[in-house]
């Protein structure tokens, strides 16, 4: 679907779900259900390149949100949120900024293998590794601030210390609607999904297959 950038209406454009699945749709089906070209490198790096778009107007709602919200609690009138409201928030928030990366980072994996001289997201790669070892991480006593974690064997999460601030911080960052976890432009990665989401067409006419268990495929 078209995407304006920033957003300019809330991220509620979905379609309905069929009322009723027939019985046969709703209990599975014997085989698998494959088609052919689905993988082709641009049609792939298109896909992903929509869902980045996607989960970038996500963020970006989530964020706004948050923004207003931090202001509105310093008012302390009776129509702010509570401070519980507000840390539910900046959680969704954090949530779809994570997304948000992995889903365009694995956009810029599939343009890449498209095209191998497109260049990268200044920062991206490093704010996907963050998150993939932040299990690894050291994380501070607040639970809010986690860092690459020296041991005997070695460091870990070592992305961490090269993102910008350092660190990562479970929480808004300095400026949420510019950055996502103050790592990567917001606005770098809505471009470069925009310009890649409409890479060459694979014709996928007529190319259904059933794929059974072993592997075998028939028309």
């Amino acid at each position: 679907m078209p995407i304006t950038w920033p957003p300019d209406g809330p991220f509620d454009d979905r379609r309905p779900w069929p009322e009723h699945l027939p019985g046969r749709s709703a209990e599975g089906f014997p085989t698998a259900i494959g088609v052919a070209g689905l993988g082709h490198p641009d049609l792939m790096a298109a896909l992903w390149c929509d869902a980045t778009l996607e989960d970038a107007q996500r963020y970006y709602q989530t964020a706004r949100q948050c923004s207003w919200a931090n202001w509105a609690i310093e008012r302390a009138e009776e129509w702010s949120p509570t401070e519980a409201q507000f840390a539910r928030w900046v959680q969704a928030m954090w949530i779809a900024g994570c997304r948000l990366v992995i889903s365009a980072h694995l956009a810029q994996q599939w343009v890449i293998l498209a095209d191998p001289d497109v260049p990268e997201v200044p920062g991206l790669r490093k704010a996907r590794n963050a998150i993939e070892h932040l299990h690894e991480a050291e994380i501070d006593d607040s639970q809010m601030i986690a860092t690459t974690k020296v041991t005997d064997s070695g460091e870990k999460a070592w992305d961490i210390r090269k993102l910008p601030e350092g660190r990562l911080i479970f929480g808004m960052g300095k400026k949420p609607l510019e950055t996502v976890l103050d790592a990567v432009s917001v606005n770098a990665i809505v471009e470069f999904a925009q310009a890649h989401r409409d890479r060459g067409e694979v014709e996928l006419d007529d190319s259904f297959y059933l794929v059974r268990p072993e592997g075998q495929t028939l028309l």
